[in-house]
């Protein structure tokens, strides 16, 4: 085994972790049908990703046969080729959500810390104390839009 394999493997993981999570998120919304899936995820990144149903369809099948989806009905009438199938989350799947986001919230704080708060730390030291204020003043303003339709989460 090469390094580049493990790399694809490590990478591959990443992508289907992340891809995992999407999909949680989106079937929070509504239950959905796979194609309805791809189009979202291409939508939700701004189209900078695009997944296949070669990628989309395993998945699926893999969180079914976890417990974190279900099959809430099948489609068939108005459907060319066949039937559709629509997705929902489980109690398991909406649980797996929640420990999702929870990870991802403690290390985007993390990560926000690190590169903006430290950082600003880092340009005003060097002498920039414009642009520190600045990065001080919009990021202050981004957290305080994010919480503000969340005022039970504060």
């Amino acid at each position: 085994m090469t390094v580049a394999d493990v790399e694809r493997g490590w990478e591959s993981s990443i992508i289907r972790e992340s891809l995992r999570g999407i999909i949680l998120r989106l079937l929070a919304e509504k239950p959905m049908h796979g194609y309805e899936i791809m189009k979202m995820i291409e939508k939700v990144t701004d189209g900078r990703w695009k997944p296949a149903s070669g990628t989309i369809y395993p998945l699926l099948d893999s969180m079914k046969k976890e417990g974190l989806i279900d099959i809430e009905k099948v489609e068939n009438e108005g459907v060319r080729g066949g039937r559709r199938v629509v997705y929902r989350l489980t109690e398991k799947g909406w649980r797996e959500l929640a420990g999702y986001l929870v990870a991802k919230a403690e290390y985007k704080a993390k990560m926000l810390r690190f590169y903006i708060v430290e950082g600003a730390y880092r340009i005003r030291d060097a002498g920039y104390e414009e642009e520190y204020k600045a990065i001080c003043a919009k990021l202050s303003q981004e957290l305080k839009d994010i919480l503000e339709g969340y005022r039970d989460c504060a």
